[in-house]
């Protein structure tokens, strides 16, 4: 019979380790952080925030040097449309409203609906909240609009410059070969 009590009623022997040797709590907190790998939201907001500044400078870089390159009639790159206008804030306004409401609708539709992150092995060992990938796709398209919209017009083409390298590079191993 004192077997059988001894399985049946629970011991609590990591509740009682945690009472007798209390900063085993400090050491197990990272451990179970480590084993539920999800990419942090808030990390890939700060990248995605790189990357709506760098898609901001670039483009009135690149509306500069269409100005200027332009016959412009106005003598100032900041006036009635030639340059930067109120238009073009509008714009840039709007795509942050979407940018802003987007994923945090999608926040609220996981927690509601409760759906689970979404994992892919052969990319990354971690799970991704859907919000995540949202704001991933939109570093995406930021970072396409810098450097295959704006740079260019800028002066600098950056998949012209790789195309001449591959170029290049299959130009050498042909004479090599």
């Amino acid at each position: 019979m004192e077997k059988l009590l001894a399985f049946a009623i629970p011991k609590f022997t990591l509740l009682s380790l945690y009472i007798k040797k209390p900063f085993l709590i400090i050491a197990s907190v990272p451990a179970i952080t480590a084993v539920s790998n999800v990419v942090s939201y808030g990390s890939v907001w700060f990248i995605f925030s790189f990357f709506i500044i760098g898609d901001l400078l670039s483009g009135l870089l690149a509306s500069y040097c269409q100005w200027k390159a332009s016959e412009h009639k106005d003598r100032w790159f900041f006036g009635k449309g030639e340059g930067f206008s109120s238009d073009k804030a509008k714009k840039m306004g709007v795509k942050l409203a979407v940018y802003l409401l987007v994923p945090q609708l999608i926040v609220n539709l996981q927690k509601t609906l409760l759906l689970k992150n979404f994992k892919y092995s052969t990319i990354s060992d971690a799970e991704f909240e859907l919000a995540t990938i949202v704001v991933l796709f939109f570093c995406a398209i930021e970072g396409f609009s810098i450097f295959h919209e704006n740079l260019p017009k800028c002066g600098f083409d950056l998949w012209h410059q790789i195309k001449k390298m591959i170029g290049f590079y299959k130009n050498v191993k042909s004479e090599i070969t």
